[in-house]
């Protein structure tokens, strides 16, 4: 894509952005996302940091450039993370080449199709490869997806320990969204032994979030994800496709119900009173 464009394309979507006298949907909620992407991370951690600039005109840029898009919770750490090995305008391709060539299509659009797709691919292969948990969890009412959507959308970042993401992100960018599954599927079978231990929801979710924030062996991962995970991305687009269908049926089965909903609330009459006079 970079090759195909003008050789100063960044710099030029960044010349011809003119705000106006209010910002638009996707400026406010940049705004409001810069500080909370790694606030940890001294290059992002307040309003003067030499990071929160960089992070505001590359977000702004790509909104130019993918006006479809624009700007989706999850791109904010994405390119905090490429900003922190590279130049700006490199950054600012590195978040296109994953939105845009890494990730399978409609994955950040409004409605997060994509998303859904590959978390019921992932709830799938849960039950697939690890069935005893997906038991366990379900018989509890854990649905492993409400920490695995993060995961997914923002490639682990801020889920994990700094270098057990880092490697991750190896992983991904050389072999792509297949790696996402691998290490997602890694991290529950590696906590799998205490989350069957936990007897109660809050139990389980507290395990979740303690053994997650705190996994930082990295060689252990590693074998697990492309040991006893292994899987081709045929597979996995097969999985997509056939959720994705399902997914997309869903939706327009929603969209009728939501028609039909406002047809009837136009047309319904309104309920009258009348008022009787004392002598009647």
């Amino acid at each position: 894509v970079r090759g195909k464009l003008q050789p100063d394309y960044y710099q030029a979507l960044l010349s011809n952005y003119s705000p106006g006298p209010q910002m638009c949907p996707a400026a406010k909620q940049i705004e409001l996302d810069l500080l909370r992407t790694l606030p940890n991370n001294k290059h992002y951690e307040s309003p003067h940091s030499s990071g929160i600039p960089k992070l505001r005109r590359v977000l702004l840029a790509y909104s130019l450039h993918n006006p479809e898009v624009e700007y989706c919770q999850g791109f904010n750490r994405i390119a905090a993370i490429a900003l922190l090995f590279m130049n700006e305008e490199d950054a600012f391709w590195c978040l296109v080449y994953i939105v845009e060539n890494l990730m399978p299509s409609l994955y950040y659009c409004k409605q997060l199709v994509g998303v859904q797709v590959d978390q019921a691919v992932f709830k799938e292969l849960v039950c697939e490869k690890l069935p005893e948990l997906a038991i366990h969890l379900e018989n509890h009412a854990v649905d492993p997806t409400l920490f695995s959507i993060n995961w997914f959308l923002c490639l682990f970042v801020d889920s994990l320990p700094v270098n057990t993401y880092l490697h991750i992100w190896d992983a991904f960018l050389f072999e792509g969204s297949k790696v996402l599954f691998r290490y997602a599927l890694a991290i529950l079978h590696f906590m799998e032994d205490k989350l069957m231990k936990q007897t109660d929801y809050m139990s389980i979710f507290n395990t979740f979030r303690t053994e997650v924030e705190s996994l930082t062996d990295i060689n252990a991962l590693r074998t697990i994800a492309f040991d006893t995970f292994k899987m081709s991305f045929k597979m996995i687009q097969g999985k997509r496709e056939r959720h994705h269908k399902l997914i997309k049926a869903q939706m327009e089965s929603l969209d009728v119900i939501r028609q039909d909903y406002r047809k009837n609330s136009i047309n319904k009459p309104t309920n009258s009173c009348t008022v009787q006079s004392d002598e009647e």
